[in-house]
C-alpha cells in the first residue's frame, strides 16, 4: 500500500520564510497518510509559531547552524524510511503529489526519484510539456542529466530512501555532491516527468540560480586510465572516409586535393556498408587516374552495422558512426587520419599525420564557431571547458592504443547508454568520452570555413579546409547565405571538383550561354548555379546588357567561367549548347550530368529539362511546372 512507509519531509528555512506557510501546508495537505515534517530554522518566526502544536511537525531552532550543519542535523532527525526535501519558497502542485511519486518509484523498483519542476512567477504557473513516462538515470548518463536538467541539481524535489545514506561515511559539502552520491548509490534512480511535474519552483529575481557547479560535478573519466606503449607510425599515410551512396558522389574533390597537395604515398580506406554500382564505378575510376593516392574499400560487416543501428536517439545516419569501428576494421593500421567528406586538403598531410600524440588517444581541433561563442552548446555541455570542444570531422586516431585498451567496445557501450542526450550526435560523444584523452592541435588542421565569416577574413593558409558551419556552406548546395569571406573557398572547392570530374569522365563539351539579368543578384545566382555543377566539361558564354552591365564585377568573381564572345576555335570544340535566359538557374548540383546522361542514353541531339517558373502576384509566390 502507498502508506506503508513514512516519508520525512525536511524544510531548512535558512532565513527564507515569506512563503513558508504555503510550503508547510502543501505537505500537511498531502493525502499520503504516513508522513512527518522536520523544520530547522535559525529563529522561531511568527509563521513557525502557528505550527508549534502540530503533532506531525518537529521544529528545531538552531541559530548557530550553517546551512550544511542544518541539513545534516535534519537528516539525523528523520524517522521515515523515505526522505523528501522542500525549499521554504516552494510547494507541491497538489495533495496527491506524494502518492503519485511514491507509486512511480514502486512501479520502477526505484528508491530515488527527482521530479520535474513547474515554475511559479508573478502569480502564474508555467507548465512544461506534459509527459507520460519516467526517465531512468544511470551511472553512465547521470552527468548529462546534471548538465541538461536544472531539476537534478538541487536537493529539493528529491524523494529517496534513507537506506541510501547508510553507507555514507564522509561529510558531503554541497547539495549537488549529495545528489550525485544519492544517484550513484540508488537502485534504479528515475527522473519523473509524468504530467508536468510535482514540484512548484517559485521563480524570484533574488533567488539563487540552479546553475551547475562544474567543480563539484566535473566530466566523469569515462575512459578511465589507459595503458600506453610506444608504437611506430605507419610507413604510409593512412586516411579513412566513411560513406554511403549519397556521400560517395562528393568524395572526388577531397580525394583529388590530397593527390595534388600531399607528396607522400597516401592510402585512403573507404569505409562503407552498401554501395551501388555507380558509386563503385566512381571509386574504380578515381583509382585509375590517381598516382600517389590509393583507394581501398573496407566493408562494414552485417553484425557491426546492426550494432550501430541501435543508436537511434538522433537524426544522424548509421554511416556517421562507422568511424567508431576503425580500430577493428583496420587491424594492421597503427594510426589513421579520419576525415569528413566535405573537406579539401590544401597542404601536405605528412606533418599532421606524424604529430606526437603522447598518451592521447586522439589528435583534434577545436570547433571554433562553438568555442568562440560563450552562449553556444559547447559551453552548455562543458562549462568553462567549452573552449576545448572539438570538431570530430578530423580525428587523428591512435588505433594501436585503442586496440590495446579495448576502447571501441567501451565507447560503443557508452554511446548506446547516452545517445539520447546528444545535440550534435557522436561529436558530443567523442568530446565527453575522450575529454581527458585528446591533444588539441592547431586550427589549420581542421579549419572550418565558417571561421572566415566569424573572423571576416579569407584564409587559404590551412592544411584542411572543412566546409561546415551554421550557414551550411556545402559547396554542392546553392546557398544564398554564403558571405564574401566564404565564397572564395567554395569556388576553390568547385574548381577542384570540376578538374577531377573532367579527368574521370571526359564527356561531351557543353557551351552554356548566359543572358545577363537586369540586376546583379539574379545574374550572380545564375552563374553560381553553373559554378556548382559537378559536371566538368563545359564553358560559359556571358551575354552582358548593353547598358548598366555588371560584367566586370562578375568577371572578378568568376574569372574561370566568364567569356564575352564566341570565337571560332570554341565553336569547333562544342558538342552541346545550353541556353539560360535571364534570371534562370539550376536548382540541382548535378543537373548538367543528368542532362548529358539522358542525351547519351537516348542518343539525343536535343534535350529539354523540366523547369519551374516563380511569379509574384499580390505579394504571393505562384509556381508553375512546365
Amino acid at each position: 500500500m502507498l502508506d506503508e512507509k513514512m516519508i520525512s519531509t525536511i524544510i531548512l528555512t535558512n532565513g527564507h520564510e515569506k512563503r513558508l506557510r504555503d510550503s508547510i501546508n502543501s505537505i500537511l495537505n498531502q493525502d499520503y497518510v504516513y508522513k512527518e515534517l522536520i523544520i530547522v530554522s535559525s529563529e522561531l518566526s511568527d509563521a513557525l509559531s502557528e505550527y508549534m502544536e502540530e503533532p506531525m511537525i518537529k521544529i528545531h531552532i538552531k541559530p548557530e547552524f550553517s546551512y550544511l550543519e542544518a541539513r545534516d542535523y535534519a537528516l539525523g532527525q528523520v524517522r521515515g524510511e523515505y526522505i523528501f526535501f522542500l525549499n521554504p519558497l516552494d510547494t507541491l502542485i497538489d495533495n496527491q503529489s506524494f502518492s503519485d511519486m511514491y507509486r512511480d518509484m514502486e512501479e520502477n523498483d526505484s528508491n530515488f526519484l527527482t521530479t520535474a519542476f513547474i515554475d511559479l512567477k508573478d502569480g502564474l504557473f508555467y507548465f512544461g510539456e506534459p509527459q507520460k513516462d519516467v526517465e531512468p538515470i544511470t551511472s553512465d548518463d547521470y552527468w548529462f542529466h546534471f548538465v541538461k536538467k536544472r531539476e537534478i541539481r538541487p536537493i529539493y524535489g528529491k524523494l529517496f530512501a534513507r537506506e541510501i545514506l547508510d553507507s555514507l561515511n564522509v561529510r558531503i559539502e554541497s547539495d549537488q555532491q549529495l545528489v550525485k552520491y544519492l544517484i550513484l548509490n540508488a537502485r534504479n534512480p528515475i527522473f519523473d516527468k509524468k504530467g508536468s511535474g510535482k514540484y512548484v519552483w517559485f521563480k524570484d529575481a533574488d533567488r539563487h540560480s540552479l546553475d551547475l557547479n562544474r567543480a563539484e560535478i566535473p566530466v566523469p573519466k569515462y575512459l578511465g586510465n589507459i595503458d600506453a606503449t610506444e608504437s611506430d607510425i605507419d610507413k604510409f599515410i593512412n586516411v579513412a572516409i566513411c560513406i554511403d551512396d549519397n556521400y560517395c558522389q562528393h568524395i572526388n574533390p577531397m580525394v583529388y586535393s590530397i593527390e595534388k597537395n600531399t607528396t607522400e604515398k597516401v592510402i585512403i580506406h573507404i569505409v562503407y556498408y552498401k554501395l551501388n554500382s555507380e558509386s563503385l564505378e566512381n571509386i574504380f575510376k578515381l583509382n585509375e587516374i590517381l598516382t600517389n593516392v590509393e583507394l581501398k574499400l573496407c566493408k562494414v560487416k552485417e553484425y557491426q552495422y546492426e550494432w550501430l543501428s541501435k543508436f537511434k536517439e538522433n537524426d544522424l545516419p548509421t554511416e556517421a558512426y562507422f568511424r567508431l569501428l576503425l580500430p577493428d576494421l583496420l587491424p594492421n593500421v597503427k594510426r589513421i587520419l579520419y576525415l569528413d567528406v566535405d573537406m579539401l586538403v590544401l597542404n601536405d598531410l605528412g606533418i599532421l599525420y606524424r604529430t606526437d600524440l603522447g598518451n592521447s588517444v586522439l589528435g583534434v581541433v577545436r570547433d571554433f564557431p562553438f568555442t568562440n561563442d560563450k552562449n553556444s552548446w559547447s559551453y552548455l555541455l562543458l562549462g568553462e571547458s567549452g573552449d576545448r570542444y572539438f570538431n570530430s570531422g578530423m580525428l587523428l586516431m591512435n588505433l594501436a592504443l585503442m586496440r590495446e585498451n579495448n576502447i571501441v567496445e567501451k565507447f560503443m557501450k557508452f554511446i548506446l547508454k547516452t545517445s539520447q542526450h546528444y545535440f550534435l550526435g557522436d561529436q558530443d560523444a567523442f568530446n565527453v568520452f575522450f575529454f581527458y584523452n585528446v591533444k588539441l592541435l592547431e586550427d589549420k588542421y581542421n579549419y572550418i570555413v565558417e571561421n572566415q565569416k566569424i573572423l571576416q577574413k579569407v584564409n587559404f593558409d590551412v592544411v584542411i579546409m572543412h566546409f561546415c558551419g551554421f550557414s551550411d556552406p556545402k559547396p554542392w548546395k546553392l546557398n544564398d547565405n554564403n558571405t564574401k569571406y566564404i565564397l572564395p573557398s567554395i569556388r576553390m572547392y568547385r574548381e577542384y571538383q570540376r578538374k577531377i570530374n573532367n579527368l574521370i569522365v571526359r564527356g561531351p563539351k557543353i557551351l552554356i550561354i548566359v543572358e545577363e539579368a537586369d540586376n546583379f543578384i539574379d545574374t550572380n545566382k545564375t552563374i553560381a548555379s553553373i559554378n556548382y555543377q559537378n559536371y566538368g566539361n563545359y564553358e560559359m558564354i556571358f551575354q552582358p546588357l548593353k547598358e548598366n552591365s555588371n560584367s566586370k564585377k562578375l568577371e572578378e568573381l568568376y574569372p574561370q567561367l566568364i567569356s564575352s564572345q564566341i570565337n571560332d576555335e570554341l565553336r569547333k570544340d562544342i558538342d552541346y549548347l545550353f541556353y539560360l535566359r535571364k534570371g534562370s538557374y539550376f536548382t540541382e548540383w548535378n543537373a548538367l550530368s543528368l542532362l548529358i546522361k539522358v542525351a547519351i542514353e537516348k542518343n539525343a541531339d536535343y534535350v529539354m529539362p523540366s523547369h519551374k517558373v516563380f511569379k509574384v502576384k499580390d505579394g504571393n509566390f505562384y509556381v508553375r511546372n512546365d
